[in-house]
């Protein structure tokens, strides 16, 4: 019991934790990536201690909190559609046995993702400033900065596989003992 009342409050202040970050990375326009990066990688454990349900309705209060107390909505955006849900989802995605299966399903969701966000953010809910630097960028500098997204995408994936080694092998026993 007194080990699920930890993993509890673990939870709980990850979750703060990973409100806090995105709401100081508001404040800093080059943290529009890295704060959803980390945010997401501090909720990981939730559902690696619980399940993926918990994982994911973690993912959702922290992401639609950020809507509401985060100045840079394109932040928060990126934190919803993508960098939040990933680490979560991640699991299931390594587990599909062929290798070009799984990188071919992991970019599908990287692009799914970002195409869904930015046409939110161009079409459906225009937010200004945004939709008028897509109006004044050229097409091939979107298409190099999409590729640049996607590359980074993976080197975030394969930091997550190290970022799990360490949360297991050096973390989790000090926040939980030996014994769990």
């Amino acid at each position: 019991m007194r080990s699920y009342t930890k993993r509890i409050a673990l939870c709980g202040i990850l979750s703060a934790l990973a409100t806090v970050i995105l709401f100081l990375g508001g404040l800093f326009p080059f943290a529009t990536f890295t704060a959803p990066a980390l945010a997401g990688i501090l909720l990981w454990p939730v559902g690696l201690e619980f399940n993926l349900q918990s994982g994911l309705m973690a993912w959702i209060v922290v992401g639609l909190l950020s809507l509401f107390i985060v100045p840079d909505k394109e932040m928060s955006l990126i934190f919803l559609f993508l960098l939040g849900f990933y680490p979560q989802i991640k699991g299931k995605l390594d587990k599909i046995h062929s290798k070009p299966l799984e990188w071919l399903s992991k970019m599908a969701v990287f692009f799914i993702a970002v195409f869904s966000m930015y046409g939110l953010i161009l079409f459906l809910f225009p937010i200004g400033e945004i939709a008028q630097e897509f109006k004044e960028t050229e097409t091939l500098f979107l298409a190099a900065f999409v590729a640049v997204a996607a590359l980074t995408f993976v080197l975030y994936d394969l930091c997550l596989d190290r970022i799990r080694l360490v949360y297991y092998y050096r973390l989790r026993p000090i926040l939980f003992g030996k014994g769990r």
